[in-house]
């Protein structure tokens, strides 16, 4: 399995994952053979790349939750079906207890208009996975998690075009996009039903605090900030530093972790981010690499004790595992 970029898809390539259109309908299945029609459908919804099948040897990647669920949580997002959202969250962190593996090693593939959804399943996911390195309690765990999935429910209160802007937003506009902690506290507190935890909505309202204090909406510091917060904090900086925006492009996960590693002490708590590495493959399954040697390849198989140094599939189809070639370096991703 290899990630390609939309620009680089050519007709006959064979898709490795389903793909889904802004209704979270199926739009392609896996094991679809690309034509310049599906290739063209995939670049009206923007998605900037896709998983194809490039060999035996190189397997479908294992997902931490099903399709069902992510999609399932995505369109009670959209309908902000705040209860759904709970039993949804809870079931996550079950699914995730249950995987192989808590390596996050795939690239997040979504179109244009979902980010915000996918975005915030793909938060609740990392943060679920830093909450067991942090050896929190399930039922802990559970909280963590329907913080994390309802932590950006208040951008559905700012204007559109503020969201999507493809440019810097004015001081006025980021006033305005710095409410969306306040707004999702706010429908929070207006659920129907049983009260939600006072920690859920304190993690909502929080995520956005900086470590040092000089983060919003009340520029809390230290424990000060609630340890569901600091968690959700890193996983939402990490996830939209490596998904391509309007007005930026995508980080790679390498990049990103150096990000999170230099302002680990400001911004974030040192404690969170340094368990949160232990899990992000640097290096994902499927992505293009090139060597110090020269050579380029595709990764096969990352190595959980060393995920710096997975297994590659050169371009002569030789495979090498970089554990036992300590010689050669990856100097960078390619795609």
């Amino acid at each position: 399995m290899r990630y390609v970029r939309r620009k680089d898809l050519r007709p006959g390539m064979i898709l490795a994952n389903n793909l889904y259109d802004n209704n979270e309908q199926i739009l392609l299945k896996a094991n679809t053979a690309l034509s310049e029609f599906y290739i063209n459908r995939i670049a009206r919804l923007e998605y900037e790349g896709v998983y194809i099948f490039d060999g035996d040897d190189i397997e479908k990647g294992k997902q931490l939750i099903s399709d069902e669920t992510r999609i399932n949580a995505i369109r009670k997002l959209k309908r902000l079906d705040i209860n759904a959202c709970i039993f949804l969250a809870n079931n996550i962190v079950q699914e995730i207890r249950g995987s192989e593996s808590l390596i996050i090693e795939q690239v997040s593939l979504s179109s244009y208009d979902n980010y915000t959804y996918v975005h915030s399943v793909n938060v609740d996911v990392s943060s679920v996975i830093i909450g067991i390195g942090m050896g929190l309690t399930n039922a802990e765990l559970e909280k963590l998690s329907q913080a994390a999935l309802l932590h950006d429910i208040g951008k559905v209160d700012v204007p559109i075009e503020i969201l999507n802007k493809p440019a810097r937003l004015t001081p006025e506009e980021y006033a305005e996009m710095k409410k969306h902690p306040f707004y999702g506290l706010e429908r929070l507190r207006k659920k129907e039903g049983d009260e939600l935890a006072a920690v859920i909505k304190n993690a909502v309202y929080s995520h956005h605090e900086n470590w040092d204090g000089t983060g919003y909406p009340r520029g809390l510091s230290g424990d000060a900030i609630h340890k569901y917060a600091r968690i959700i904090h890193v996983a939402d900086v990490y996830d939209a530093l490596t998904t391509k925006r309007a007005y930026k492009d995508a980080m790679n996960p390498a990049d990103a972790i150096e990000y999170l590693m230099a302002n680990s002490g400001t911004m974030f708590d040192i404690n969170v981010v340094n368990t949160f590495i232990h899990y992000i493959a640097p290096y994902p399954m499927g992505c293009t690499i090139l060597l110090s040697n020269g050579q380029q390849g595709v990764v096969l198989e990352n190595n959980g004790k060393n995920l710096s140094r997975p297994k590659v599939k050169l371009e002569n189809g030789t495979v090498i595992d970089l554990m036992e070639k300590l010689n050669i370096t990856i100097l960078s991703i390619l795609t």
